[in-house]
C-alpha cells in the first residue's frame, strides 16, 4: 500500500501539471483522447480503480462498522425505519391522479368495450365458418368422381411439402449465418457465454484470497504480539539501559560547556532540538545552490523594473510557475525500490516459504520501535526527574544569595479567536449531537451506490470539442463526459476524502472542500453523493431544504446552531458528506426593502453553512476531522431569485452533469435491460431508435421507462410476444426532460461557473486595450 500510495500522489501531481497545460486554462477536465489514439490505448487505461483497502483495511472496517452501528441504535431507540434512503422522488411519474369514481368509471367503460368487442369477433368468427362450409359443400357436389387422377394430386402436394420444406430451411440456415456475423462483429450478445463463468471465477478466487490474506494476517498479528513481549523481556533492560546512558552523558556535556557558569541545560526537552539542527542544517546544505540562484534573479528583476515593470507583472501573476521534472514523490519511488532490493529481492519465497508464513526477523524489526517508544518515554521522564533533583543541588546556593528577583511580567492573554458561527463554543458535551440528528433525520444511512454505475459513452473526439467547439455563436463548450465526470470526482473528492496524508500531499488545488453539481432532474446528482459517500465509507448528513424545514428555527441561535451540530458532529465522525439538496433556494438573494426574512426560509443556513466549508482544511495543516465534504445538488441554478455570486463563491468545485450524448444513450438503454435480465439483441429491437427519440431524457427517465415496461409479467412473456419500440414510446413521453431552452440556460451558468467566462472578458479587455494603444502609436508618428 505504501507503493501504491505513492502511485496515488505522482498521478495526482501530473493531474495538477496537465490542468496548467489544459488548451483551455485552468479547466479540470482534461481530455485525453487524442493522447490514448497516438499510442492505440483503449479508453479503460484512464479510468480510475478506487483503491480497495480504503475499505477493506481492518481499521477503516472497524470504524465504518462503528458509525452504522450506533446509527441503528438511535434510529432503533426513536422508532424510525432503518433502511437506507435512496435520495431520489418517491412520486410515481406514471401515477395518474383520479379519485375512485372516476377510476371505476373508466374500468366500467373499458370493460363495456372489451366486451362489444368479444362479441363483434365472436360474430364474425360465426360467419367466416358458415362461409367455409358452404364453399365447401358447393365444392363436393361440383366434383365428379374419379375425374382427379389420384397420382397426379398426391405428386402436386409432395411437391408443395418439399418447396415449403425447403424455404423454411434456407430461412433458418440464413438467419442463423446472420447471427454468427453480428456475434463476429460485436452486434449481438454471444449466445453460449463462456465470459460469465470466467467472471463468477475470478469473484470466487478473489474471495478466497481475501479469506487467505485475513487469516495470515491475524496470524501475522499474534505473532507481531508474541514478538513484542519477547522483546520487552530480553530485550528491554538493554535498551533502556543504553537511553539512560545517552542521556545522562548528554547533561554531563552540557555541564562541561557551560562549566563557566555552572549550568544545566534548561529542559529535558532540548536533548531532541540537537536532532533537529542537524537535519536543518544537512536541508540548508542542499538548498544553498538554489536559494542563491533565486536571490540573484530576485534582484536582477528588481533592477530591470522600470516603467514597463508593472506591466510585466501582471503579466507575471497570471502564469503560475509549475515545477517539471522529478519531484519529492520519486524519491519515495527510489526508496521503495531500495527498500525492496535489500530486504526482499534474494529471498527465495518460492522455495523456503511457498506458504507465506511470516519471517521473525522482520517481524521483531517491524515491533522494535515500538519498545524503544515506550521505554524511551519512561527514560524521558525518569531524566527529567534527574534534571530537576540535579538543578537543585548544584544551583540551590545561587538561588539564595540572589535573593528576591523581580516577579516576571504576567504574560498578555491571548485574544480569543474570532468566531465563525454563533453557536461556537454552545455544546460541551459533543456526543450528544448524535441522537439529536439521527431523530431529526440529518443523520442517515443511504442506500449503497458506486461509480462505475455512473454510465457513459467514452467522448473520442472531447479535446477538439472542448477546444474548438462554439454554440449558438458564443464561447460555450458542451458538458463533460461520464468518463471526466468520474476522473474528476474521485481525484478530487474521494482520493483526499478517503485519507488523511492523501489530502496532506495532494496539491491543494486538487483537494475540493465541496462540490457543486448542477443539470436536469434525473441525471444522477444524488447518485454521484452517495457514490462518494460509498467508496470512502463517509457519513452521511442531510441538510436539504426538505429536511430541515420547521427544525431549529427558534431563538437567533437556531439556524446556527443546527449547521455548527452538524460540523461538529461530521468531524467527530469523518470521513462524512454533507449533503445539501435543492440548494439554490439556499442561496437565495435577500429583496430590497425586506428586513430579516422567513425564520423557517431555507437562506437562514447559507451565511453559516459557507462559513463552514471555509473551516475544512487542506495541504499539511488537514488534520483527521478535515475529511469533510459539502456537496450540493441544483437542478435551477440559474433563477433570478438565486444569490450566484454567494453561490460560485461557496464551493470550490462546478461539476455540469448533463443528460447522456447519444452514444451513452445506447449504453444506458442496455445497461437498464440487462439489469432485468434481457439479453438485448439489436436485429430484434431498434436499440439506436431508442437512443434517438430519448434525445434530452436524463438517465433517471430512461430507468423509469425501463422499469415501467419491462414488469415480472412482460419479461416471461417475451418468448411468446418479442418486444417492440413502440412499447417505450408511452411510458417515456410521461417522464421528465430537458428543453432546449433549459440546456441554453445550463450552458450559461457552466460558462460563468468554470470561469471561462471571465477568461474570455479578461482576454478581450487585453486586445482591446492592445488595439488602442496600437492606434495612438500610429496617431503619433503621424
Amino acid at each position: 500500500w505504501r507503493v501504491l500510495r505513492s502511485t496515488i500522489y505522482r498521478i495526482l501531481e501530473l493531474k495538477h501539471q496537465l490542468i496548467h497545460s489544459n488548451p483551455r486554462s485552468g479547466s479540470r477536465f482534461v481530455a485525453l483522447d487524442e493522447v490514448l489514439t497516438d499510442l492505440k490505448l483503449n479508453p479503460d487505461t484512464v479510468e480510475w480503480k478506487v483503491p480497495r483497502y480504503f475499505l477493506d483495511d481492518q481499521e477503516a472496517r472497524e470504524e465504518i462498522d462503528d458509525k452504522l452501528h450506533k446509527i441503528d441504535h438511535w434510529l432503533g431507540v426513536f422508532s424510525m425505519p432503518q433502511d437506507p434512503h435512496s435520495l431520489l422522488d418517491e412520486k410515481d411519474p406514471f401515477e395518474v391522479g383520479f379519485t375512485v369514481d372516476q377510476a371505476v368509471a373508466i374500468i366500467q367503460k373499458n370493460e363495456r368495450g372489451r366486451m362489444g368487442i368479444n362479441r363483434a369477433d365472436m360474430h364474425g368468427k360465426w360467419r367466416m365458418e358458415s362461409a367455409r362450409k358452404e364453399e365447401r359443400s358447393k365444392r363436393q357436389a361440383e366434383k365428379v368422381d374419379g375425374a382427379d387422377d389420384l397420382l397426379e394430386s398426391q405428386v402436386l402436394a409432395a411437391t408443395r411439402i418439399a418447396a415449403h420444406w425447403k424455404r423454411k430451411v434456407d430461412r433458418r440456415r440464413f438467419l442463423r449465418m446472420r447471427e454468427e456475423e453480428f456475434e463476429f462483429l460485436g452486434m449481438a450478445p454471444p449466445r453460449t457465454n463462456d465470459k460469465s463463468s470466467i467472471i463468477e471465477d475470478m469473484k470466487k478466487h478473489r474471495e478466497r484470497r481475501k479469506k487467505m490474506q485475513e487469516d495470515a494476517d491475524e496470524v501475522y498479528q499474534k505473532a507481531l504480539k508474541e514478538q513484542l513481549e519477547w522483546l520487552q523481556k530480553k530485550k528491554g533492560q538493554d535498551i533502556k539501559a543504553d537511553l539512560l546512558e545517552e542521556r545522562r552523558q548528554w547533561i554531563l556535556d552540557c555541564y562541561a560547556r557551560l562549566d563557566k557558569h555552572c549550568q544545566f541545560p534548561n529542559e529535558f526537552d532540548e536533548f531532541y532540538k540537537q536532532y533537529d539542527k542537524d537535519d536543518e542544517e544537512e536541508a540548508d546544505k542542499g538548498k544553498d545552490g538554489k536559494g542563491k540562484g533565486k536571490e540573484a534573479k530576485a534582484k536582477d528583476d528588481k533592477g530591470k523594473k522600470g516603467k514597463g515593470g508593472k506591466k510585466d507583472a501582471a503579466a507575471a501573476e497570471e502564469e503560475d510557475q509549475q515545477d517539471v521534472g522529478p519531484s519529492a514523490v520519486v524519491q519515495q519511488f527510489m526508496e521503495h525500490i531500495s527498500q525492496y532490493t535489500e530486504k526482499w529481492e534474494r529471498r527465495d519465497e518460492q522455495n523456503n516459504n511457498f506458504d507465506q508464513r511470516y519471517d521473525v526477523e522482520l517481524a521483531r524489526k517491524n515491533v522494535y520501535p515500538i519498545v524503544e517508544a515506550e521505554l524511551r518515554a519512561l527514560v524521558d521522564d525518569q531524566m527529567r526527574e534527574e534534571l530537576a533533583n540535579l538543578k537543585l543541588l548544584f544551583e540551590g546556593a545561587k538561588k539564595k544569595k540572589g535573593g528576591k528577583g523581580k516577579k516576571p511580567k504576567k504574560p498578555k492573554k491571548p485574544k480569543p479567536p474570532k468566531k465563525w458561527c454563533a453557536a461556537v463554543g454552545s455544546i460541551t458535551n459533543r456526543e450528544d449531537c448524535v441522537p439529536d440528528l439521527v431523530e431529526q433525520g440529518i443523520l442517515k444511512k443511504v442506500s449503497p451506490s458506486h461509480l462505475e454505475d455512473f454510465w457513459g459513452e467514452y467522448h473520442f473526439l472531447g479535446a477538439m470539442l472542448r477546444s474548438h467547439h462554439k454554440f449558438w455563436g458564443e464561447h460555450h463548450f458542451p458538458p463533460p463526459s461520464a468518463q471526466m465526470i468520474r476522473s474528476l470526482l474521485i481525484e478530487h473528492c474521494v482520493l483526499p476524502l478517503a485519507q488523511t496524508d492523501i489530502r496532506q500531499k495532494a496539491p491543494e488545488t486538487l483537494t475540493a472542500r465541496s462540490l457543486l453539481l448542477y443539470g436536469p432532474k434525473g441525471s444522477g446528482k444524488s447518485m454521484l453523493a452517495r457514490a462518494i459517500a460509498t467508496e470512502t465509507g463517509a457519513t452521511f448528513f442531510d441538510l436539504s431544504p426538505a429536511v430541515i424545514e420547521g427544525k431549529s428555527t427558534q431563538g437567533k441561535l437556531g439556524s446556527s446552531m443546527l449547521v455548527y451540530k452538524t460540523f461538529i458532529c461530521a468531524q467527530d465522525m469523518a470521513p462524512s458528506v454533507i449533503y445539501v439538496d435543492q440548494v439554490e433556494l439556499v442561496y437565495q438573494a435577500a429583496k430590497k426593502g425586506k428586513k430579516g426574512g422567513d425564520a423557517n426560509a431555507p437562506s437562514r443556513i447559507m451565511k453559516d453553512l459557507s462559513a463552514a466549508i471555509k473551516q475544512v482544511k487542506r495541504g499539511p495543516e488537514a488534520t483527521e476531522q478535515d475529511r469533510i465534504l459539502f456537496i450540493g445538488c441544483t437542478s435551477r441554478p440559474f433563477d433570478d431569485t438565486v444569490n450566484t455570486k454567494e453561490l460560485m463563491a461557496a464551493f470550490d468545485e462546478k461539476v455540469w452533469v448533463s443528460y447522456p450524448e447519444y452514444g451513452s444513450r445506447v449504453v444506458l438503454w442496455q445497461k437498464f435491460m440487462e439489469e432485468h435480465k434481457l439479453q438485448v439483441d439489436p436485429t430484434k429491437l431498434n436499440i439506436s431508435t431508442l437512443a434517438r427519440i430519448s434525445d434530452g431524457y436524463p438517465a433517471g427517465s430512461i430507468k423509469q421507462t425501463v422499469d415501467r415496461v419491462l414488469t415480472e409479467r412482460r419479461v416471461q412473456q417475451l418468448k411468446v410476444r418479442p418486444l417492440k419500440v413502440q412499447e417505450f414510446i408511452g411510458p417515456l413521453s410521461r417522464t421528465v426532460s430537458c428543453f432546449i431552452q433549459d440546456y441554453k440556460l445550463f450552458s450559461d451558468f457552466d460558462f460563468e461557473a468554470t470561469g471561462e467566462k471571465a477568461i474570455l472578458e479578461r482576454r478581450a479587455a487585453e486586445d482591446e486595450k492592445a488595439e488602442q494603444e496600437a492606434a495612438a502609436k500610429g496617431k503619433g508618428k503621424r
